[in-house]
């Protein structure tokens, strides 16, 4: 495969093409648009509530000025992305949000303005004019009881962008200064350990590369263990001390009340996963046996992906569009055609180059963008071709969330975001599957799907497990402000998940994970990745079960629903009940069908 030493190099084809956002203007043009509509807003921030006429012709302002940002941020920020240390970018960013930052403090408090307001509002919010902002103007409402008084609420709105950022230097440390060494072969051979090799290297054939690998990777972050540990507490207890000031019973149901989700979803979703431990544990057994079996040796933590059968497992870009075209051929309306506009008009960006961002991701504020782009880093196995359907279903998803909602009611929650690119990779492994020639191609494929359930569904509820302690925890002001207090947690939470036969102990490098993670600084959200597999494992075997008429209701109730309602509600009209057991016996069944068969494949297949 060739490599890229800075992102220039790489050919257009498989960069995104971001100067469509600006269409047949400057950047410099569109800030100028911004900042002037931001001074017809600060213009009229009291006026609007005098009457209902006022307050809708701000909503209209309201709506250009989104679809502005939108076209800035999403320039800036994929700009960025694409080299994170880029000094030109880092600056117009800098400046961009250092202007916008003097317009916030004038504009002042608006929940403020809205308290002043409220009987006002409570008057309006049933009119059919208001019908696409009703569901903010609720949940602002909810929020007036945390509410703290006017001054402070001015002073927090004021400073807020002074406050230190954790996330961004979470990521510029993880991203950019991070370095993982090299992993050698038995002869002495040097391979650079990166994000974009890493998988790779992990599947050598070559155990001390495997194994230095692993440790590797984990010990460059236990380098800074105690910087990452400092960040993350004081990420959480940032919130923690917010949520607690404004008398919310506890952080967690602060960041649960902007999802109007219970508390008890949690309880369900951890108390399910726990409850089919034995399924993983059949998994794993099986798995250790057959690799046993396989090279005659036990199978250790850094032996854990790599493949028991050889099948090909090289894919180009290429491959890898051509596949995404092939499984988007069942679904209904445009969204075949969607697809390859897509792949056609640059809305990717393949290739790992250093200083990239890492990971993949689809872009969110996307209205009023012709592109909803997607970044990725291109690793040539199966593993990339699933990314990139993954994120094909958040672009597909805000694609149709744009068409049919208003820029109000367009962007979906987070607490969706996942189904629908989960649905794609259900999509993705049904396909290949189907196409399998051989057993050993069955059998990894469904060892493929099996480590999906597990990374999506298990690891992230495992994780997600630890997230709620430690919310819970700092906000009893439990002293876990070192790597070594976060470890003990983690291990403590681990055990309830562990499918080995090995107990997690501390000191094991896999507890770097307790700090490591990127999404434990997306406010709460990892457990948001165990539902949406549920959920989409439903959405699935709807699919298989009624075809197409339930691919037109998956997009018409689901993708095409947007913020319209709050996510339990909108899967509920979609008829899937996100409180009721009903839905993990479906997935837990479903899992260990297909437990039972790779076992049944792997006895053929070892004993022979």
């Amino acid at each position: 495969m060739k490599k890229y030493e800075k992102y220039e190099d790489i050919e257009q084809k498989y960069r995104f093409d971001l100067e469509d956002i600006l269409g047949n203007k400057s950047l410099k043009d569109l800030e100028g648009e911004y900042f002037m509509l931001l001074n017809k807003q600060l213009e009229i921030k009291d006026s609007k509530y005098n009457s209902l006429e006022e307050y809708i012709a701000s909503l209209e302002l309201s709506k250009k000025i989104i679809l502005i940002a939108n076209k800035i941020d999403n320039y800036l920020s994929n700009k960025l992305n694409t080299n994170l240390v880029d000094p030109k970018i880092n600056r117009l960013i800098s400046e961009f949000d250092a202007k916008k930052s003097e317009y916030e403090k004038k504009f002042g408090s608006e929940i403020n303005r809205i308290a002043k307001n409220k009987n006002k509002i409570e008057k309006w919010i049933n009119l059919p004019q208001l019908k696409d902002v009703k569901k903010d103007l609720e949940a602002i409402l909810r929020e007036l009881n945390h509410k703290l008084d006017d001054k402070i609420e001015n002073y927090l709105s004021a400073t807020a962008n002074g406050e230190p950022n954790v996330e961004e230097l979470f990521s510029v440390l993880t991203d950019s200064e991070i370095d993982y060494g090299h992993a050698h072969n038995k002869w002495g051979r040097k391979f650079k350990i990166t994000e974009g090799t890493r998988a790779n290297l992990l599947k050598n054939k070559d155990e001390k590369v495997r194994k230095e690998t692993y440790f590797n990777y984990a010990n460059a972050y236990l380098k800074h263990k105690q910087s990452l540990a400092k960040m993350l507490y004081q990420h959480i207890k940032s919130i923690s001390v917010d949520a607690l000031y404004r008398n919310y019973p506890s952080s967690i149901e602060s960041i649960l009340a902007s999802d109007n989700i219970d508390k008890k979803l949690l309880e369900i979703l951890f108390s399910n996963v726990k409850n089919n431990i034995s399924i993983f544990k059949k998994y794993w057994n099986a798995h250790a046996r057959f690799f046993e079996k396989k090279f005659n040796k036990k199978m250790e933590l850094w032996d854990t992906v790599l493949d028991l059968v050889k099948i090909k497992n090289k894919y180009s870009i290429e491959d890898g569009q051509r596949i995404l075209k092939n499984i988007s051929e069942i679904m209904p309306f445009e969204y075949k055609e969607i697809v390859d506009k897509a792949i056609n008009e640059n809305w990717v960006d393949y290739i790992n180059v250093p200083s990239k961002r890492s990971g993949a991701y689809s872009i969110g504020g996307s209205h009023g963008i012709n592109k909803i782009y997607i970044l990725m880093n291109w690793d040539y196995t199966i593993n990339s071709v699933n990314t990139l359907c993954h994120e094909m279903g958040h672009s597909m998803h805000s694609y149709f969330s744009n068409k049919n909602q208003s820029v109000f009611r367009s962007q979906y929650p987070l607490f969706l975001a996942e189904i629908a690119s989960i649905f794609n990779e259900l999509l993705l492994n049904d396909y290949l599957i189907s196409k399998a020639k051989t057993k050993q191609e069955k059998f990894f494929l469904i060892n493929e799907s099996i480590n999906d359930f597990i990374g999506t569904v298990l690891r992230q509820t495992q994780w997600a497990n630890y997230e709620y302690e430690l919310y819970n925890r700092i906000d009893k002001n439990e002293p876990l402000n070192s790597y070594e207090a976060l470890e003990e947690l983690y291990v403590e939470i681990a055990k309830d998940y562990a499918i080995s036969n090995r107990s997690p102990q501390i000191n094991d490098v896999a507890n770097v994970y307790s700090i490591m993670v990127p999404h434990f600084y997306y406010y709460f959200y990892v457990y948001k990745y165990a539902i949406g597999y549920i959920v989409a494992n439903v959405f699935f075997q709807k699919y298989k079960k009624e075809g197409t008429k339930a691919l037109e209701d998956y997009i018409n109730k689901f993708l095409s629903a947007g913020d319209r309602d709050w996510p339990a509600t909108i899967l509920k009209e979609a008829g899937i009940d996100v409180y009721s057991s009903s839905i993990y016996d479906q997935a837990f069944s479903l899992l260990n069908e297909k437990v039972d068969l790779y076992i049944k494949l792997g006895n053929e297949i070892f004993e022979d």
